[in-house]
C-alpha cells in the first residue's frame, strides 16, 4: 500500500482524532491553570475565564507552551463530559483532571479506537514495495551498488599514468624491437 492509500484508510477515524485533540486542548489548560496558580475556570461558548491569583478572561487562551485553547470549543468538550448542557461551565483543576481521565478511559475501550486498531494493523501488515522497479535499499539494488563500488575502488588503485610515462601507439610502433633488428 502506498503513502495515500495508508492516509486515506485513516479518513474514517477523523472523529477519533478530533475528539482526541480536543482533549488533548483541555489538558493542555488544566496544566496551564496549574502553572498560573489558578483554582478554577468557567467557560462559556464565547469566553474563557481563569480565577487565581489574577482573573484572566479570553475568547481564546494560549498557554504556555504556545498551544491555544478557544472558547467553543472549551465549552463544547466539557459538556460532552459533564453530560448536560449548560450556559456555562465551571470547574477546577481537580474536577478537570477527573472528567479528562475519565473521557481517556471511555476513549481507551471505545468501539472507534478499537477500529482504528484494527485499521493501523491493516495498513501495517500491507506490502510496501511498489510493482515497479527495484527501489534503492532493496537486496538486488544494495548488491548492485555494491559491485559498482568495488568497480571504482579497483580502478582507483590502479597507478595513473602521466602523459610523460605514455609512449604514443605510433612512435611504438616505428621502433624496431631486438628481434626484428638488422643484424649489422
Amino acid at each position: 500500500m502506498d503513502t495515500l492509500k495508508k492516509a486515506g484508510a485513516m479518513l474514517p477515524h477523523l472523529d477519533l482524532f478530533q475528539s482526541m485533540l480536543d482533549l488533548r486542548r483541555l489538558l493542555q489548560l488544566a496544566a496551564h491553570m496549574k502553572e498560573r496558580g489558578d483554582r478554577a475556570m468557567l467557560i462559556s461558548g464565547t469566553e474563557i475565564t481563569l480565577i487565581g491569583g489574577e482573573s484572566l478572561s479570553a475568547p481564546e487562551i494560549v498557554t504556555s507552551k504556545g498551544e491555544t485553547v478557544d472558547a467553543a470549543t472549551a465549552y463544547r468538550v466539557l459538556g460532552q463530559l459533564e453530560g448536560y448542557d449548560a450556559p456555562e461551565y465551571a470547574v477546577n483543576r481537580e474536577a478537570l483532571a477527573a472528567l479528562n481521565a475519565r473521557a481517556v478511559a471511555e476513549l481507551e475501550g471505545s468501539e472507534a479506537l478499537r477500529a482504528f486498531g484494527e485499521t493501523l494493523a491493516r495498513i501495517s501488515a500491507a506490502p510496501t514495495a511498489p510493482a515497479g522497479p527495484e527501489r534503492p535499499g532493496t537486496d538486488r539494488a544494495a548488491s548492485e551498488r555494491a559491485a559498482a563500488e568495488r568497480a571504482t575502488s579497483e580502478r582507483s588503485a590502479r597507478p595513473r599514468r602521466t602523459p610523460d610515462a605514455e609512449t604514443p601507439r605510433s612512435e611504438a610502433a616505428e621502433q624496431p624491437t631486438d628481434d626484428s633488428a638488422p643484424a649489422a
